[in-house]
């Protein structure tokens, strides 16, 4: 794969499906000025479970059709702004992986009845809903961070300085996820190692003794 953009991606041999992404996403999105809605979605597959989100396409289909420049393949990314996007659902059926969606702003008050995928009945603003890779927090991708399996990884093809998850311990399984994806040579990924508790007895860790 030739890429130049960053992009969030997850290993589906380390997913448990916990959506404990989702729940970050949205919770980050808010704290943005955003939706406070999920830019991934935990999907089943025949082999296992991963999210799927915006892969950031470097020719960007859904920002080519969108009508109202709400979508910019800009910044080493592709962006949202919400605030111009009018609903149009172009870049839902331009996506070719499926990973964004329209919701809705507002729901009136007799809508209670209504199917929550149904955003096109009158009274709903609805504005597309896709990854942004959290651009802006310091942190990285909020998704990436609470992973507990380390699962999710932002990778950066121009660079090489990928941002792994904290709580990632197989890092040879995911060096080898990455060389798949990017058709590169398996980069090095150091784990850090917790040093055991030592004992009441006073015993010292090997290495320490002749300190």
């Amino acid at each position: 794969m030739s890429k130049k953009h960053k992009f969030v991606i997850c290993n589906p041999e380390l997913c448990i499906g916990c959506k404990a992404c989702m729940k970050a996403c949205g919770k980050e999105a808010y704290k943005r000025g955003k939706l406070a809605k999920p830019r991934l979605d935990v999907i089943k597959m025949t082999n296992g479970v991963m999210p799927n989100q915006c892969r950031q396409c470097d020719d960007a289909p859904c920002a080519l059709v969108c009508p109202s420049s709400a979508l910019r393949n800009e910044n080493g990314y592709v962006e949202m702004h919400e605030q111009l996007c009018i609903g149009c659902a172009l870049c839902v059926n331009a996506c070719p992986y499926g990973a964004i969606h329209l919701d809705s702003l507002e729901i009136p008050s007799n809508g209670s009845n209504l199917d929550e995928m149904d955003v096109c009945g009158d009274g709903f603003m609805s504005v597309a809903i896709k990854c942004d890779i959290c651009d802006g927090r310091n942190e990285g991708s909020a998704c990436v961070e609470v992973c507990p399996k380390g699962a999710l990884v932002m990778l950066d093809p121009i660079t090489n300085k990928h941002k792994y998850g904290k709580k990632l311990k197989d890092g040879d399984n995911m060096s080898n996820f990455i060389s798949k994806i990017l058709d590169c040579p398996p980069p090095q990924i150091i784990i850090a190692q917790k040093n055991k508790p030592l004992k009441e007895t006073g015993e010292v860790q090997q290495g320490e003794a002749d300190a």
